[in-house]
């Protein structure tokens, strides 16, 4: 069947933002305008064009994937963007019903062979959000250069050309694939899920309770810990839902985040004390928070007790030569007090511990075992973070020791001592408030010796990355940092996710050999001097919503 391509011309064209780290993040109402969409996919299909040769290639470099979270209108969104696609001279491959996680994108991505592909998600933010960002052959996240190439074929486009969904599926020329199995396959090959299954019966009575927000995570971790591993699970808000939950008590739209402030009901099964393993899953699935017998563990302390037990999942082999264990800088850097262990344990590989930007690309690129700030940890076999690899990596190691989350976790703290963590926010929609707050922060090193709060600002600066391999600046000013006295360190970065005004993410980290003490009062003069600094500086707000405040703390007296 010949496919009948139309060819569309856009009289007024718009200014397309450039993505940012995660894609690019409007509200629904940006994404809906009159042939915005077309316009923004037009351009993801002439960078395609590009890289390909336009179709001077074989055939498998000419297929795209699509797929995305179930928030509103993504599932009009991926029709729309595959027509234009295969008006483009692709192939593409559709998730079944649009639904795919992150990293089950990833994995469709490197297992079909395509050129790339196109994921519709705005991650943690709530459905009033839309998100779409590009992945390559390799399945990891665009690098700078090729965003900044898509922005400015997506800025050029005067038309765009398309087909009938229909009739693309009809030619084969649109194909829908099962992401669910494709991904279900790649855990089961990494962890055995035989041998899970079997350490399982044995182990009578162990229990699980998940919550998958409605987002894609359900069916999902259905088909995985259910359906292959026959754990008896709990599964909370496992239908995938447009509205993604839909509002809060006050009216907010509810965001599909694995943090403390939106999952009340598995902290409270979690307190029971009744189930081994809990676990959370945003909306696409690549953030993460495990826990279990009333334990929570953060993403860094997860990752460095993954790297404990890295031979389970055969990491050695991944890495020929060099293993990179990666963390965002703005990551409490547990996995650096473990370099010599790491080195002692793969004694054939050279190991490096290495502090990337925030934006998991850098860890990808470097391949993919690391842990970023946004309760994300890389599954080193695909591209992207991944949580239900995550928490079912943390399952394995559960039934390969007999002990519990928390056991594990103080296995740890015990050998390398803990770096305690909180994570909190300035935010906004003045730009002036952003411009002052951006002054304060590189000019912070002329307040050197200066007492804020309890503490002294001893050392201020901007953080680059200095890439591993080329020894080059790779990001310039990726972070801000402050370091008070008595080892308390604030790193702060502007959000790039967010769809509207300004974030500042502030991040508080202290190391410390005695790991049983509560949280709070080790960060609290680390919250108070940051508002201190701010305040010194005439800025007109504080920083708020710290990760601690209302989460569980198993030292808190």
């Amino acid at each position: 069947m010949a496919l009948k391509i139309e060819t569309i011309r856009l009289d007024k064209p718009y200014t397309i933002k450039k993505m940012g780290t995660s894609g690019l993040r409007l509200v629904q109402e940006d994404y809906n305008r009159h042939l915005y969409l077309e316009q923004f996919a037009q351009g993801v299909a002439g960078y395609f064009l590009e890289i390909t040769g336009k179709g001077r290639v074989a055939t498998n470099n000419r297929t795209l994937v699509i797929g995305g979270d179930p928030r509103k209108g993504n599932r009009e969104r991926v029709r729309k963007i595959a027509e234009i696609m295969t008006g483009n001279g692709f192939r593409v491959y559709v998730a079944n019903d649009g639904l795919a996680s992150t990293p089950a994108m990833s994995h469709a991505i490197r297992t079909l062979e395509a050129a790339g592909g196109i994921i519709l998600t705005a991650s943690h933010n709530p459905f009033t959000d839309v998100g779409i960002k590009i992945n390559m052959a390799s399945g990891a996240p665009a690098l700078e250069d090729t965003v900044n190439r898509v922005h400015e074929l997506q800025n050029s486009v005067t038309e765009y050309h398309t087909v009938r969904f229909e009739d693309a599926l009809e030619a084969g020329e649109v194909e829908y694939f099962d992401a669910i199995r494709l991904y279900a396959d790649l855990l089961d090959s990494v962890l055995d899920f035989g041998g899970m299954r079997e350490k399982l019966r044995v182990r009578s009575g162990f229990s699980a309770a998940f919550d998958a927000m409605h987002g894609a995570a359900g069916p999902f971790a259905r088909e995985v810990f259910v359906n292959r591993l026959g754990l008896n699970a709990t599964i909370l808000r496992e239908e995938p839902r447009e509205d993604l939950g839909g509002f809060d008590a006050h009216g907010d739209p509810l965001h599909p985040e694995p943090d403390f402030d939106y999952i009340p009901e598995l902290i409270s099964l979690n307190s029971s004390g009744e189930f081994d393993l809990v676990a959370a899953w945003d909306s696409d699935v690549d953030r993460r928070l495990d826990g279990g017998k009333g334990f929570f563990v953060e993403s860094a302390d997860e990752f460095a007790l993954f790297s404990m037990y890295a031979d389970l999942i055969g990491l050695g082999r991944l890495f020929p030569n060099e293993i990179f264990f990666g963390r965002s800088t703005v990551t409490a850097g547990t996995i650096d007090l473990m370099q010599e262990h790491l080195q002692k344990k793969f004694p054939e590989h050279k190991v490096r511990t290495v502090e990337t930007p925030t934006g998991f690309k850098w860890i990808a690129e470097l391949g993919n075992w690391g842990v970023e700030e946004s309760n994300g940890v890389g599954n080193p076999y695909l591209r992207e973070k991944d949580g239900i690899f995550a928490t079912a990596f943390l399952l394995k190691i559960l039934l390969e020791t007999g002990k519990s989350v928390q056991e594990l976790m103080e296995d740890v703290w015990k050998k390398f001592g803990r770096v305690f963590f909180t994570r909190g926010e300035v935010s906004g929609s003045d730009e002036s408030e952003k411009a002052l707050l951006t002054a304060l922060l590189e000019s912070a090193t002329q307040h050197e010796g200066a007492r804020f709060g309890t503490l002294t600002l001893e050392k201020a600066g901007a953080w680059d990355y200095v890439h591993p391999q080329t020894g080059k600046v790779a990001d310039k000013n990726a972070a801000y940092f402050l370091s008070f006295s008595d080892g308390n360190t604030i790193k702060a970065r502007f959000s790039g996710t967010g769809s509207g005004g300004y974030t500042l993410r502030v991040y508080c980290t202290k190391f410390d050999t005695h790991y049983d003490r509560p949280k709070s009062p080790i960060t609290q003069p680390m919250k108070d001097a940051f508002d201190a600094f701010l305040k010194a500086g005439g800025f007109p707000g504080q920083s708020k919503k710290y990760t601690d405040a209302n989460q569980p703390d198993p030292y808190s007296t």
